[in-house]
């Protein structure tokens, strides 16, 4: 009995697609949200630093209102920008390509998620000079000390959970992606 390897992995390349399709679908959905769900808080954001203004509050607490608002806002774009991406996600083009991407795409480590860092840091200066004053009590470095350490320590679980979430849709997407490169090379 003959095996046929050209049809076999056609029926293969052509799952991948569909699982590929509604993964890149459901990302460029989620992307779509957050960027919403961001440009929302940074209007409430404006309001907050509004009535910072209106009642006087120290200087720290305006500018940590206006550098959340900036970090706000910088994660909106990024977030369109990846929404776009995901939108103009081309499968027409040949095979190899199309995998080569796809497997890019669904990397872990991407050299456009070091965007990402840049608003972080301004909303975690942000947000701790705007909670500078809750910590009166405590010498001002330990305040600096203390809040920084919690903000990392969040931005340390939301990282884990999103290497979990990305081990559990895209990693398999990815090792596909590279299993079928491998065999169309070879």
């Amino acid at each position: 009995m003959e095996t046929n390897y050209i049809n076999r992995s056609l029926t293969d390349i052509e799952i991948f697609i569909m699982g590929l399709k509604t993964e890149d679908s459901r990302n460029q959905k989620r992307m779509n949200q957050t960027e919403q769900l961001m440009w929302g808080v940074s209007v409430i954001y404006v309001f907050i630093i509004a009535l910072k203004f209106i009642m006087n509050t120290p200087w720290f607490e305006k500018l940590g209102g206006i550098l959340t608002l900036v970090a706000l806002v910088a994660f909106a774009l990024i977030f369109r920008n990846y929404y776009k991406e995901y939108k103009s996600v081309d499968y027409g083009i040949p095979t190899i390509k199309m995998l080569q991407k796809a497997a890019i795409r669904n990397g872990l480590l991407q050299s456009r998620g070091l965007y990402i860092l840049a608003p972080l840091i301004l909303e975690g200066i942000g947000l701790n000079l705007m909670m500078f004053g809750n910590f009166a009590g405590l010498d001002p470095l330990y305040r600096i000390l203390i809040f920084q350490m919690s903000y990392f320590f969040l931005v340390a679980i939301a990282c884990l959970i999103g290497h979990f979430y990305w081990k559990k849709h895209q990693k398999p997407i990815r090792d596909h992606a590279l299993a079928l490169l491998k065999e169309i090379e070879s």
